[in-house]
């Protein structure tokens, strides 16, 4: 009897078990996650992990790539393709296999739905035969099998690009040194590209080259972000996700990092970026072709922490979140992916088809079909049963199923009248339904619905209080902001349930725990097959991956209701047996008592009536004796402790509930807040991201649920004060800080009159008198947008007039004159007649010449010449405004027509004209034909517009200061004026392509 009742102590259902494994379940599943999210250790010198690799080259090459700014019109772009081009001839030197092939020739013109492009790329390839393209295999040359590896080695103008992309590109270096020296079964071809920064234009000058015939696979090294641990970005299927295990053990990746969820945000428009994986899979094709499914199956893998320093110089190798341990992890990411593409196992038999993959803590990836999933949802459990309501010490039937409860009938009083006591009770059941006792039974069954409305509603105020007051602090802090939506769901959710089942001063005097725990079980296990419901909808009709933790979730709820459901049965049926044998022994007993009795003295009898408690009571003791038993035991039932419960049970229903959500949910909470925290500044909604913060909170709370009644008190008033103390702080706290800066978007725009810019006479010199109109541009979240302003000396004197940004929802965009900051584009003036640049003014510099000339009624040719750059533009009126829309454009000198999947839209036509060249100040001739919209005439309507050029080099972020004479510099002093003088909260990045961008109107006549 002392062992079970220790046993109870420990292991039975009462308050400090439940609290203490409740609360260890929480702190080991949040430290699992927290671990798994860490990077790995760099293996030691050595090791087999290492072979092949040099960590000390790569370091290097990161620094030599990342020591400054390198778009890909820049001068320092140039100088990073020349070290790059030398790094891969010293590799494939002496290597058959090893296919090296300088591209400078592929040139394409595509379109989207709003702009069109002729670019000229500057690629890097490299082809590494495979094992199986051999002419003595069954396999031909040619097939479209090859696997295609692709990163970018252009960054933005104002970052370094340690992250995006320098690291995928050292990665590339060493996997080509790799596979150079240890061939693989398929063929592997390495797109280092140039001009992703500038909308994936690396990516479609690859599209134009012979290679891109030989892959249909492909994995896309990208930085989102700046640093920390890669992850699965998206992934077009299953198929390549197998690649994961499709390695040899030593080669495995050991720390995969994976989600869907991320591949649905992108698929929905909630991440605002974009990656040479659109291209490579053609899912932002448009016309005819849009239709012709994906071009190629591939993965997409990224880093995502740190978004606030991504493209601005805190972006480079000295301030990279995790340093060389993030370098190492994404090589070995890519390394073990890489050699499971290279080599699958039957991928002829494999079928593409969507799916879902997570990592679990500390362990491996999963992979689960969404057809899976939705068979699975499709075929769950129907909904549970309606509940009921927990026995009260009232219900006559209030020990039925408790172990130890007795389950033999009251036995008839001699001469009583059945019939009549069966009226008299009936009459008193009735009676006793009071309507106190009808609240009581509604109060319970409704009160988890209750205590979710509740959480729910004072979770969205919570969320108000953060929008209203301090919508930034989760830009900083995001733990925290979680830590207290956690705490105060937790706050409310257990103290209305603790308040609809309160405790019992006496055993089993007023609730059987057992069986109210089983009641929240069931409304949850009806709330769990709502979700489910919904999710199987969702996934069915968008192919959503992202609710498999719903499908974890229900079954985790419905296997523990079934136990729950369960228990009372089998509890009954032990205690019949138990009650039976009892009962044997007991007659038992009696039979051989009353053989002693009849030979005893009356003093015997006296002497076994002052111990009755040795006789167990059975049919045959006499009544008074066993009132007097039965009082005995009930007061010693009462002397008890007021806590019992069975031992077991809940401890299963705890395990099934709580660990599997609270694991998954976590892991989905951390990669959001890292991954969303700071995207307010990019526009995003401030209330979509604490709604979904306060979701997730609310769910890693609901699974506690059916055991809250059981928690410590003590618990909810230490949720409390968590609550209150961190709110209060995060309602104060400033939210910037040095490591996690407000981004600001910085653009400088010259306007030029029509006579600086068109030739008016034989030498093409134009001087005005009043100079251009030079405006810089500041774009920001307004919160902050206008507190920022004021440290710039340009902006205090200047009339400043702010507007909502045209493209970035949710953004402003300040404007003011800065004449006195005028830019310089640098280089030398192919159309001045003065001897030098230092001798003339910023009113008279020379940015870019053009010309227009009508070739026919709705023809037009233009030439645009730009000094010191390589990328211009043609801007045109909408069809609104205009009368007419383009609908054709050819580059003279460029591929002729447009590439597949990408025309121009007919119905809307292009707005803009973008174009590069590998080439520095390259004239530009581009034929545009346009027409008039239906119902018009044609002398209705004129194409008119803007001619602009682009520059993004500035004296701080030169290759070197001896690369230009000094009066041939490029400058932007306002984007100097801003990296000066802005707090080191406030971090500067690009607003466009250019961030100088100068411009003159012109119209066809």
């Amino acid at each position: 009897m002392a062992k079970e009742t220790t046993a109870r102590s420990i292991l039975g259902y009462q308050t400090l078990p439940t609290t203490a494994l409740i609360a260890l379940i929480y702190v080991v599943a949040f430290f699992s996650v927290l671990v798994s999210d860490q990077l790995p250790s760099i293996p030691h010198p050595g090791s087999k992990k290492l072979k092949g690799f040099d960590l000390d080259l790569a370091r290097r090459d990161l620094e030599h790539i990342a020591a400054r700014p390198h778009p890909y019109n820049s001068h320092a772009n140039d100088a990073v393709r020349e070290y790059l081009l030398n790094r891969l001839d010293d590799i494939a030197w002496g290597k058959d296999h090893v296919h090296l092939d300088n591209d400078l020739r592929s040139n394409g013109s595509w379109a989207s739905p709003k702009y069109g492009v002729y670019f000229e790329g500057t690629n890097l390839l490299v082809k590494i035969d495979g094992t199986d393209d051999d002419p003595h295999t069954q396999i031909p040359r040619g097939v479209a099998d090859g696997v295609l590896f692709s990163a970018h080695y252009d960054s933005v103008s104002t970052a370094a690009g340690a992250t995006d992309d320098g690291m995928g590109v050292v990665t590339l270096l060493q996997l080509i040194q790799y596979f150079a020296e240890n061939r693989q079964r398929k063929t592997a071809i390495f797109n280092i590209n140039n001009g992703e920064e500038d909308w994936l234009n690396g990516a479609h000058a690859f599209l134009q080259h012979p290679w891109a015939n030989l892959t249909s696979t492909f994995l896309n090294l990208e930085g989102a972000a700046s640093g920390g641990r890669p992850i699965l970005f998206r992934s077009t299927s299953l198929k390549p996700v197998k690649a994961y295990d499709d390695v040899p053990h030593k080669l495995r990746v050991r720390h995969p990092h994976a989600n869907v969820i991320f591949s649905d945000a992108f698929a929905r428009g909630f991440v605002r970026s974009g990656t040479d994986y659109s291209v490579y899979t053609g899912i932002d094709r448009h016309g005819p072709a849009a239709e012709g499914g994906l071009l190629r199956e591939g993965l997409d893998i990224a880093f995502y922490k740190g978004r606030s320093r991504y493209h601005t110089r805190w972006d480079a190798p000295a301030y990279t979140e995790g340093g060389e341990r993030s370098l190492w992890s994404m090589i070995d990411v890519a390394r073990g992916v890489g050699v499971g593409l290279l080599n699958p196992e039957d991928s002829a038999k494999q079928k593409s088809k969507p799916g879902v993959y997570f990592d679990r803590p500390v362990v491996l990836a999963l992979l689960w079909a969404i057809g899976a999933v939705l068979k699975h949802n499709a075929g769950s459990p129907p909904p549970p049963p309606k509940p009921t309501v927990p026995h009260s010490a009232n219900n006559a039937s209030a020990g039925t199923g408790r172990p130890g409860a007795s389950t033999r009938q009251p036995t008839r009083s001699f001469g009583s009248n059945e019939d009549a006591n069966s009226e008299r009770g009936i009459l008193a059941r009735i009676k006793s339904v009071s309507v106190k006792n009808v609240l009581i039974t509604v109060w319970k069954q409704a009160s988890f619905w209750i205590a979710l409305i509740v959480t729910v509603g004072l979770q969205a105020l919570l969320a108000w209080g953060y929008v209203a007051i301090n919508p930034f602090t989760i830009y900083s802090r995001p733990y925290f902001v979680l830590l207290s939506f956690f705490a105060l769901s937790f706050f409310s959710m257990t103290l209305v349930l603790q308040a609809a089942f309160p405790s019992s001063p006496v055993k089993h005097a007023i609730e059987v725990r057992e069986q109210e725990k089983t009641t929240i079980l069931l409304h949850l296990h009806l709330l769990s097959w709502i979700a489910l419901l919904l999710s199987t909808i969702l996934i069915g009709k968008s192919q959503v991956g992202s609710f498999y933790v719903v499908t974890v979730w229900y079954l985790g709820i419905w296997a523990a209701t079934v136990i729950g459901t369960l228990q009372p049965i089998l509890v009954s049926k032990r205690a019949d047996d138990k009650g039976k044998r009892r009962a044997r022994r007991s007659r038992s007993a009696s039979t051989s008592s009353s053989s002693s009795s009849s030979s005893s003295s009356s003093s015997g009898s006296d002497t076994e009536t002052e111990r009755p408690s040795t006789q167990p009571a059975s049919e045959r003791t006499p009544l008074l004796f066993g009132r007097a038993n039965g009082a005995s035991n009930r007061r010693k039932t009462n002397s008890k402790s007021k806590e019992d419960g069975a031992i077991g049970w809940w401890i299963a229903q705890v395990l099934l509930t709580v660990p599997p959500v609270v694991m998954l949910v976590g892991q989905i909470t951390s990669i959001v807040l890292e991954a969303m925290n700071q995207t307010l500044t990019d526009g995003n909604s401030a209330w979509s991201i604490y709604l979904l913060t306060a979701l997730l909170a609310t769910m890693l709370v609901l699974p506690v649920a059916p055991f809250s009644p059981k928690l410590h008190r003590g618990l909810i008033f230490l949720s409390a004060a968590v609550f209150v103390g961190f709110t209060i702080y995060l309602w104060v706290v400033f939210p910037f800080t040095r490591q996690d800066p407000f981004k600001v978007f910085f653009q400088q725009t010259v306007s030029l009159d029509r006579e600086d810019v068109f030739p008016m006479n034989a030498t093409g010199n134009a001087v005005t008198t009043h100079g251009p109109k030079i405006v810089t541009e500041l774009t920001g979240n307004p919160a902050y947008l206008r507190r920022v302003l004021p440290y710039l000396p340009s902006s205090r004197e200047e009339d400043i007039t702010c507007s909502p940004h045209e493209v970035r929802t949710g953004l402003e965009t300040c404007r003011w004159k800065s004449n006195r900051l005028a830019p310089f584009p640098g280089g030398k003036d192919p159309w001045s007649t003065w001897d030098s640049d230092a001798q003339r003014t910023t009113t008279d510099v020379s940015f870019f010449k053009a010309d227009v000339t009508r070739t026919a009624w709705a023809s037009a040719r233009f030439i645009v010449q730009g000094r010191n750059t390589r990328n211009c533009r043609l801007y045109f009126d909408p069809p609104e405004k205009s009368g007419v829309r383009v609908v054709r454009y050819v580059v003279h000198g460029g591929a002729k027509g447009m590439q597949p999947g990408y025309p121009v839209d007919l119905v809307n036509g292009v707005q803009e004209i973008r174009l590069w060249s590998r080439t520095w100040g390259k004239a530009w001739e581009v034929d545009v034909d346009w027409e008039t919209p239906l119902g018009t005439g044609e002398d209705e309507g004129q194409l008119a517009g803007r001619i602009a050029c682009e520059w993004v080099e500035y004296q701080s972020a030169m290759v070197d200061n001896g690369s230009f004479g000094p009066d041939r510099q490029p400058k932007i002093p306002a984007l100097e004026e801003a990296l000066t003088f802005l707090p080191e909260w406030v971090a500067v990045s690009k607003a466009a392509d250019g961030l100088v961008e100068a411009s003159a109107p012109f119209t066809v006549v």
